[in-house]
């Protein structure tokens, strides 16, 4: 084997691995914070400690929030319903926006990034589903 052969074998393996991550998981990259916002979705800033907004209200039904890593650091978003994690985005590095399509009930949830206290120290946020 070439040393030429193994490079293209380990880009092979991570582009294959790449698409079975985002075929299996609720979560797609997209091209960034605002491109393309399909109707009905809604934008959100993780950067350090902070969602903004940290007060969103959405119909009930579908919605996909887009949500952009600013800070220096990973975040998480994840959607609660009381202690019941509902959906979440694993994984947010520096300068990743993630689409998360999720479909809601009416009712009050809160989203927060539980990465090393992160919520503790201020990064969560109320989101308020009304009936359609």
């Amino acid at each position: 084997m070439s040393h030429f052969a193994r490079p293209a074998r380990l880009v092979s393996l991570g582009l294959g691995l790449a698409v079975i991550l985002v075929a299996c998981g609720g979560t797609t990259a997209s091209s960034g914070p605002a491109a393309s916002l399909p109707a009905g979705a809604y934008a959100v800033e993780a950067k350090s400690y902070a969602f903004t907004p940290s007060t969103v209200s959405v119909p009930a039904g579908e919605v996909t929030f887009r949500v952009n890593n600013t800070s220096y650091e990973e975040h998480e978003f994840e959607i609660f319903q009381g202690e019941t994690v509902v959906d979440a985005i694993k994984g947010l590095v520096p300068g990743l926006t993630k689409d998360l399509t999720v479909t809601l009930a009416a009712g009050d949830y809160q989203f927060k990034c539980l990465l090393n206290g992160h919520d503790q120290l201020g990064m969560t946020g109320t989101l308020t589903v009304t009936a359609s």
